[in-house]
């Protein structure tokens, strides 16, 4: 049954009694508290306040009604239940007079108690309700309250910017207005300019409250980079439509230093569109409270960032419209007086044209293209760069058609482009490449015209011959080049399972005491098993049973030896094609851990490992992932041999943790070490192939390198963090299937 949520206070000097009542009122009551006398009970009345009190009436130092006297006189609402072994009357009345809610005679039956406790807590929890319901009420009213004097000062500013524009005086006057309509401590303005190409903002209109320190001339608010480090949150938001807005202890802490420097305690920022484009923004500063802007407030003021938006814009139109009339009355002179110029220029031209006709056609006799006039697909005119290209003289090319002067494969194509030219704008046009009969390339560009009033081509005509011919040896050289980044990559890639080989051989190195312990463990055991066949046999006779169960445990031996070799065997061979199939990391985890746990158990090493017990799947190589496991391990032990040799101390406790998990649709593994650490300058090179800090007994800096990539092809992520000389981890994330 859910407990009442109200407090009760029970005085009672009868240790017993109090003992009993207190755990019947638990099990009902949220929150019981003891008093042991009227004196006991008056002070825990005062220390907590409690909903509800039942207290006895004969108690010593105190009685209960000298209790309820003190009390009426501090609260006269109280609620309060009296009971008491005597019955008289008197007391009864006196229980009356004294305002309580009930009087009970001991012994009280539990039932009837409880009721009467139940029926006060419900008119309790119900007055609670009420006033909560009439602060919200309250609450709601007062912010309707502030929205409205928001919104008529809105209207005030609106009808401001729009009467006298947007200029200092105006944007001040506004300020002014909205300041004291939101009783906050400053609202300004801060406006985007650019200096040479760079983009700062800087503070351009404040209004202050009376004893507020203005901070119009504040150095540090002049000309403030957008890209500085302390506002580069704040540019984000606000050109994505956002507002800033909180208490200054919640910002981080650049921030939090720069407002607090201005004795800022809460900040509303609001930012100001021109036209789609981030123009600024309005602030509101409270520098006395912890001020939580109301919606209805927010909204208010939006709209009013917009209103000053719309009354900058309509500023920016009006001087463009004037600029634009000045421009035009000033156009519209020149043209009068390109006018009376033109009619002078057209007799000028007239004597220009008979001129130009004959450069035209000193360019059309030396133009360094060929140039053909087509009509009704036959050639009617040719310049004498045309024929140096045909090698044919004019009367050999005038009236035949140009398709019949290159080689058959073109010559459709050539009919057709013609056709084309004539039909699409003049933006479409393209060229096109044809090859002569006498081998040469030519490249074709057709221009529509009318000659005599008829359609026809006039086509430049360019010798490509020599070009075509460095195409063809590019693109052999192209295609050898190809052939070549085909076969280095063949080979970096042979390169690369080398390496991955060879970490795997390192591996199998380091490991080899472990396996060697793995291996004699068993084979002590057979050696023992046979040693006691032979003197069972030899003293007392062995029956078969004996035989069959010692041979079966010598099995067993021999079984898990082959085991140990054959993984060993499969993990160290080298892997042409590599197969990529669902694998178990439990799988993965349990193969890598007996090749290196007894490894660093004889270094004194503690590991901490936490896998799931259920399958977890993935997709790749489970022999390439075990490498990446034990080279991660190798990492952290010898990072924890380290230290333990710089520390020199028996206090140090060599760990290392393994955690395996799922994170939405990923396996994450997490192994960490308080080893040596990673100093963080070099913390970014240490993928690197053959970077490695260690001693070149000791390492190549391949085995990171090959992690990398061996993670890396099964779509995954691997990262490092690491405190030098504290620990290091190393979280990898694989996709789960």
């Amino acid at each position: 049954m859910k407990k009442l949520d109200i407090s009760l206070l029970l005085v009672e000097d009868d240790k017993v009694i109090r003992s009993i009542y207190e755990q019947i009122l638990s099990r009902q009551i949220d929150k019981v508290i003891l008093a042991v006398d009227g004196e006991d009970g008056y002070n825990k009345y005062i220390e907590h306040k409690p909903d509800l009190i039942l207290s006895d009436i004969k108690m010593p130092i105190m009685n209960g009604f000298d209790m309820v006297k003190k009390i009426r006189i501090d609260d006269k609402s109280q609620r309060i239940i009296i009971m008491s072994a005597y019955g008289e009357s008197r007391f009864f009345l006196k229980a009356i007079e004294a305002g309580v809610k009930g009087f009970l005679v001991k012994p009280v039956e539990t039932e009837h108690l409880l009721n009467v406790i139940s029926e006060q807590a419900h008119d309790i929890l119900l007055e609670k309700r009420l006033n909560d319901e009439a602060v919200k009420r309250q609450i709601a009213e007062l912010e309707r309250d502030k929205g409205e004097r928001i919104l008529q000062a809105l209207s005030q500013a609106t009808a401001t910017f729009f009467t006298h524009g947007v200029n200092d005086e105006s944007v001040n006057n506004v300020l002014k207005l909205i300041g004291e309509m939101t009783s906050v401590s400053r609202v300004y303005i801060f406006k985007n300019h650019e200096i040479g190409g760079v983009k700062y903002i800087s503070h351009t209109n404040e209004w202050v409250a009376k004893g507020i320190t203005a901070q119009i001339n504040n150095d540090e608010l002049v000309s403030i980079l957008l890209s500085d480090p302390m506002f580069v949150w704040w540019a984000e938001r606000m050109t994505n439509h956002k507002n800033v807005m909180g208490l200054t202890d919640d910002f981080e802490e650049l921030t939090k230093t720069v407002l607090s420097s201005q004795d800022i305690q809460s900040v509303l920022a609001i930012p100001i569109f021109v036209k789609d484009s981030w123009w600024g923004f309005i602030g509101f500063d409270d520098c006395f409270s912890k001020r939580i802007w109301t919606n209805a407030e927010i909204n208010a003021l939006e709209m009013l960032a917009f209103n000053l938006g719309g009354a900058i814009y309509r500023g920016e139109v009006e001087e463009d419209m004037k600029r634009l009339n000045a421009s035009l009355e000033e156009r519209v002179w020149e043209r009068t007086k390109d006018l009376e110029e033109e009619v002078a220029e057209r007799t000028i031209a007239e004597n220009l044209l008979r001129d130009s006709e004959e450069k035209y056609r000193l360019i059309y006799e030396n133009a360094n293209d060929g140039i053909l006039l087509i009509m009704n697909n036959l050639i009617h005119l040719v310049n004498p760069k045309m024929t140096e290209i045909i090698e044919l003289f004019p009367k050999h090319i005038i009236g035949k058609t140009f398709s019949s002067l290159i080689k058959t494969e073109y010559a459709i194509t050539v009919d057709k482009y013609f056709i084309e030219q004539n039909e699409v704008d003049e933006y479409e046009k393209h060229n096109m490449e044809v090859q002569m009969l006498n081998g040469k390339w030519l490249e074709l560009k057709s221009t529509c015209i009318s000659w005599d009033l008829d359609p026809a081509n006039l086509v430049f005509i360019s010798d490509i011959t020599k070009r075509k011919i460095a195409e063809n040896d590019l693109q052999d050289l192209n295609w050898n080049l190809e052939k070549r980044i085909k076969e280095e990559i063949s080979r970096a890639n042979i390169q690369q399972q080398l390496l991955v080989q060879k970490s795997k051989l390192e591996s199998i190195g380091e490991l080899s005491a472990g396996l060697a312990h793995e291996i004699n463990q068993p084979l002590g055991g057979l050696s023992m098993g046979l040693e006691n066949i032979l003197f069972h046999t030899n003293k007392e006779g062995a029956d078969e049973n004996y035989l069959k169960n010692k041979i079966n445990l010598l099995f067993n031996d021999i079984e898990r030896i082959q085991k140990i070799i054959e993984h060993v065997r499969l993990f160290s061979r080298e892997q042409d094609n590599l197969i990529t199939e669902k694998i178990s990391v439990n799988e993965v985890f349990a193969n890598a851990l007996s090749l290196v746990s007894k490894q660093l158990t004889n270094h004194n090493i503690e590991l901490d490992i936490s896998i799931p017990d259920n399958s977890i799947i993935t997709l790749g190589n489970k022999f390439r992932l075990e490498q990446v496991i034990l080279n991660l391990l190798s990492n952290a032990r010898q990072s924890v041999d380290e230290k333990a040799l710089q520390v020199n101390s028996d206090s140090f406790i060599k760990q290392i943790s393994i955690s395996v998990l799922e994170k939405n649709s990923n396996i994450v593994i997490i192994m960490t070490d308080n080893g040596i650490g990673i100093n963080e300058n070099i913390l970014s090179k240490i993928f690197n192939p053959f970077f490695t800090t260690k001693s070149e007994k000791k390492g190549t800096g391949l085995g990171l390198s090959i992690s990398y990539g061996i993670i890396s092809e099964m779509q995954g992520l691997i990262d490092v963090k690491s405190d030098e000389g504290v620990y290091t981890t190393v979280t990898i994330s694989l996709p789960k299937i």
